[in-house]
């Protein structure tokens, strides 16, 4: 047993440290014992211990969760947004296909890519990546009172080691559980290292039970856990990652699909349920915004392209880093191309995201036109000025279909037309459409969506969020690295997780009890209190009007607005996936997604179209059965507890549907 103990400490211990090149690393002496003691008795082989559960099973450095299959030698990527109806992968054999086309089952579930560029990415399902995270940070609390890592009142830089480290591990823990909590429901509960002479084979948890322990460790997290890092350790754990992943743990707990019974799916859609759990969730996320002063929406100061330029949404969110970077909170940290790994991971979201057409990239993620279309379109001036839905039946808006739109649909979506470039002697445009014959003349497709292409976008659209326009041709090199990072979550999601639970627990309008002062300033806005000015303060950033007061006048009206502005706030982050289970609105992943149909009609003397008509268009059926609300426990631990059970039963329960 103590053989066993020693060689996963060993490991993980040479994976944590295999990449660093501090020179207080020193190799084993080749020969001494390498002994538990050898580990905790070393100052950096002790901290070690919990870097690996960061750099080995964390929090994934790029926005692809999941890769699969290869092509010509090549692993492909992808991000979950292809799961939803948020995006269309172009490739059929690409691992999101399995969510929508019907052949998910417990031996076919895509992995998800967790991990550090500095050691290298790992493709787990995510129940068996959190249990060998949690074994870690067991490994690490178990021992850690009795190591050298200590709070040091004679060295001011390890004043609080123990605290903060020990912190530390109590976030990741939490962390951990809430990655298979909102895959796979309960699970059974772990909190010490475990030896194969225990209980292994234990029934799940309940859901209750889970959340009471999630919860409880980002409490004792939020108690030890410093404000803030400096610069060199910004991506670790502070008080905030633990405050405000309470925030979304207390929502999704009081969502429809958490309440009432498991087994049969939860309540219906919009049903509100336990009130009182949306009350904690109300009162966790103000908690988490008021308790947290460094925190804040990043200012928007411009809305015109280069959309990748200071001031631009783009730019303020996704590429500013570290310190600069009030609004990012849970955090791989930002790196610049320079740093050990960033070289390729710099650009590793254009290289996968931009558009076939642009050399070196592969274009994989094409946004829907249902993801298109919910961009509202932005009509009238001063105080008739007002934001409507996108309807290709009123005739303005489909004879220009890209004018006039919320100003995040220009940083999130690459469109026919769109100018890309930083550099205007550089830049380019986009070109879409379709092959079309004019009287005897013939045009070919756009560079962008030649059909014959197998990377060229099936719906018309490219995602872009967060790109950086200095990308030009990754090929050739002619692009500038930008700061990179991946983030899990930010402030807005905040913000909008307390006008959510406001509205189910008090309504639209009505002031939350608990607090009567409301927020502190947000964007130079105090006292914010209610579900409406919460939701209206996201779209004010953008220079969005208001929520229209008619249509969200009653808590039914309000729930839909602050879906949609989740949807649109929160697109390609890996948040979708999510919401519409918990909603328990899992039919709009089923059906028909669409794409769009451009086609010249027009071409000036350098063949340049210069008019268009614009078709919608059937890109596939998807499939959608209730029993994708939650992921099939993996077969390889159904098989693990069989027989484990009293009177030879398996105490692991499949998820319902999955059996």
């Amino acid at each position: 047993m103590k053989k066993t103990y020693i060689a996963f400490l060993i490991a993980t211990l040479s994976l944590a440290l295999s990449s660093c090149e501090h020179s207080f690393l020193e190799p084993w002496p080749p020969d001494a014992a390498r002994q538990a003691e050898d580990i905790w008795g070393n100052y950096y082989y002790t901290k070690g211990v919990l870097d690996r559960a960061y750099t080995g099973e964390g929090l994934c450095s790029h926005w692809n969760e999941m890769y699969g299959p290869t092509v010509n030698g090549a692993y492909t990527m992808s991000p979950l947004a292809c799961a939803t109806d948020e995006a269309e992968h172009t490739l059929p054999t690409a691992r999101p296909q399995i969510f929508t086309n019907g052949n998910w089952n417990i031996n076919n579930t895509p992995t998800t890519y967790y991990g550090s560029r500095y050691n290298g990415h790992n493709a787990r399902h995510p129940w068996i990546n959190s249990y060998l995270g949690m074994r870690r940070l067991h490994l690490f609390l178990d021992n850690v009172d009795h190591s050298v890592l200590i709070n040091d009142p004679d060295d001011p830089t390890r004043a609080h080691d123990l605290t903060y480290w020990r912190g530390q591990a109590f976030y990741l823990r939490a962390w951990f559980g809430f990655e298979i909590l909102k895959r796979y429901g309960g699970y059974p509960i772990s909190l010490h290292t475990e030896e194969i002479d225990e209980t292994l084979y234990r029934p799940r948890n309940t859901l209750d039970e889970c959340v009471a322990q999630i919860v409880a460790d980002l409490d004792s997290a939020a108690e030890m856990l410093p404000a803030l890092w400096d610069e060199e350790n910004w991506h670790r754990a502070n008080r905030m990652f633990a405050q405000a992943l309470k925030s979304r743990v207390l929502l999704y707990y009081a969502s429809p699909l958490y309440q009432g019974d498991f087994w049969s799916f939860g309540l219906n859609k919009g049903e509100v349920g336990d009130v009182n759990r949306w009350v904690r969730a109300a009162d966790a996320a103000r908690e988490a915004i008021n308790n947290n002063d460094f925190y804040n929406l990043m200012e928007v100061t411009s809305n015109s392209r280069p959309y990748s330029n200071p001031g631009t949404y783009g730019y303020q969110i996704g590429l500013t880093g570290n310190l600069e970077n009030v609004e990012i909170i849970h955090t791989t940290g930002f790196y610049a191309g320079t740093s050990s790994g960033g070289t390729y991971f710099s650009v590793y979201d254009e290289r996968y995201g931009l558009p076939d057409g642009f050399d070196g990239c592969y274009g994989y993620c094409n946004p829907t036109q249902e993801m298109v279309d919910a961009f509202e379109v932005v009509t009238g001036n001063g105080a008739n000025r007002k934001a409507v839905p996108f309807d290709w039946n009123n005739q303005d808006h489909a004879k220009n279909p890209y004018a006039n739109r919320d100003p995040r649909f220009y940083n999130s979506i690459i469109y026919n037309g769109m100018v890309w470039g930083e550099s205007s002697s550089k830049a380019k445009t986009v070109y879409t459409y379709e092959p079309v014959t004019i009287g005897s003349k013939s045009y070919p497709a756009g560079v962008n969506r030649d059909r014959s292409r197998p990377n060229a976008t099936k719906t018309g659209y490219y995602y872009r969020k967060y790109f950086s326009e200095a990308i030009y041709s990754l090929k050739s090199g002619d692009y500038t690295r930008p700061a990179r990072g991946r983030w899990d979550i930010r402030f807005a999601e905040l913000i909008l997780n307390y006008a959510e639970a406001l509205n189910e627990a008090y309504g639209p309008d009505t002031p939350d009890p608990n607090c009567p002062e409301g927020l502190r300033e947000i964007l130079g806005v105090e006292g914010i209190n209610t579900a409406r000015q919460a939701v209206n303060i996201i779209r004010t950033r953008v220079s969005m009007p208001n929520v229209d007061r008619e249509k969200t006048s009653t808590q039914e009206g309000m729930r839909e607005a602050i879906h949609h502005e989740r949807q649109i706030e929160l697109c390609f982050e890996a948040q979708r996936f999510y919401d519409v289970r918990r909603w328990k609105e899992g039919e709009k992943f089923g059906g028909p997604i669409h794409g769009i149909k451009i086609t010249p009609t027009a071409f000036n003397s350098r063949n340049i179209p210069t008019a268009y008509t614009y078709e919608v268009e059937k890109i596939e059926d998807r499939v959608w059965m209730d029993k994708y609300y939650w992921y099939p426990i993996p077969y390889s631990e159904i098989v693990k507890y069989a027989g484990q059970g009293p009177d030879g039963t398996n105490p692991m329960k499949q998820n319902p549907g999955w059996d």
